[in-house]
C-alpha cells in the first residue's frame, strides 16, 4: 500500500490558472532549478487549460512513481476566496524522484489536443479523461520506470 498525500490549491479568482499551475509546480518540485520543475513548467500552458476548465475541482492532478502518490485538487470561486479546505503546505518529501509521472485530468472535448501537446512537450506528464482514475498498474508500470519482478525457483528453493 502506498502513501497518498492530498493538497488543495486555491485557484480563480485568487490566482489565474497559470499562477495556480506555478504554485502546484513549486509544491511538487521545490527546487526551482531542478529538472522536475523545468519539466513541469514546460507543460504550463496545457496544465493551465485543465485548471481553467475546472476539471481539477473534482479530479486531481496525480503524481506517482517517484515517491509518495500526491493528489492535487484546485479550489475555485467561494472556496478559493474563503480558503475552505485549502491546503497548500509544503510536502514532506518531493514526489518527483526517479521514475515520477504526472497525470492531469481534462474534459473529454480537450483530450485529443491535450494528449498530443503533452506528448510533444514531456515524457513524464500525460492527460487522462476527467473521471478516470490513475490505476495502481499505471503507477507501477509507468513508462521509463524500472521495475523488477522477482520469481522464485521453487525447485531450487526446496533443494536440500
Amino acid at each position: 500500500m502506498s502513501t497518498v498525500i492530498t493538497r488543495r490549491v486555491a485557484s480563480t479568482p485568487n490566482r489565474t490558472a497559470s499562477a495556480t499551475w506555478a504554485k502546484i509546480a513549486s509544491l511538487l518540485a521545490p527546487d526551482a532549478k531542478g529538472d522536475a520543475r523545468q519539466e513541469l513548467m514546460r507543460v504550463s500552458g496545457v496544465a493551465s487549460s485543465s485548471i481553467a476548465s475546472e476539471a481539477t475541482k473534482t479530479d486531481p492532478i496525480v503524481v506517482y512513481g517517484g515517491g509518495p502518490r500526491v493528489r492535487v485538487y484546485c479550489a475555485f470561486n467561494d472556496d478559493a476566496i474563503t480558503g475552505d479546505g485549502v491546503s497548500e503546505d509544503a510536502l514532506p518529501r518531493s514526489p518527483t524522484g526517479d521514475g515520477w509521472r504526472l497525470s492531469i485530468p481534462f474534459p473529454e472535448e480537450d483530450m485529443t489536443w491535450a494528449k498530443a501537446e503533452l506528448a510533444r512537450l514531456s515524457s513524464k506528464v500525460t492527460a487522462r479523461a476527467a473521471g478516470a482514475e490513475v490505476s495502481e498498474e499505471a503507477a507501477s508500470t509507468s513508462q521509463g520506470a524500472t521495475s523488477v519482478l522477482a520469481t522464485v525457483d521453487t525447485e531450487e528453493f526446496y533443494r536440500p
